[in-house]
């Protein structure tokens, strides 16, 4: 019989020190590297995530303010319109007052005017129905 091969052991002593330097200095520090990397993204996600939810929660608040400013607006703007409105109205009816006692103060100094002119039209009636007369009769009339 021959005696054993020793040269397997040595190979076997080489492969376990060479897997321990490449388990040492490179698998070891490369999963560091990669469960850092890994809690980074997680940390980086959940950081996202709160950020976010308060960006929405802060969108949710400023629309809402924004819906109760426009409703105040609104009712502002009512209040407003409707006094407006009445003060339209207040003007209106100043205005259509203010009309009417022009118009009767109008009427009234026509019609003075008109029974004038029908009293200076009538003396001139009668003087030149006079005059007429004279001159038809040839002769002077008297009333």
């Amino acid at each position: 019989m021959t005696p054993p091969n020793l040269s397997i052991v040595l190979i076997m002593l080489c492969f376990w020190v060479t897997l321990w330097l490449v388990n040492r200095f490179l698998i070891r520090p490369v999963n560091t590297v990669l469960d850092q990397r890994h809690d980074r993204i997680d940390g980086a996600q959940k950081e996202w995530t709160a950020k976010n939810e308060e960006l929405l929660s802060a969108t949710a608040q400023i629309e809402d303010e924004l819906i109760e400013a426009a409703r105040a607006a609104a009712k502002t703007r009512e209040t407003y319109r409707a006094g407006a409105q009445q003060e339209k109205q207040h003007h209106l009816d100043t205005a259509r007052s203010d009309a009417e006692e022009r118009l009767a103060l109008a009427l009234k100094r026509l019609s003075q005017d008109a029974e004038k002119a029908r009293a200076d039209l009538k003396e001139r009636a009668e003087g030149l129905a006079r005059d007429f007369a004279q001159r038809l009769l040839g002769r002077e009339v008297h009333q």
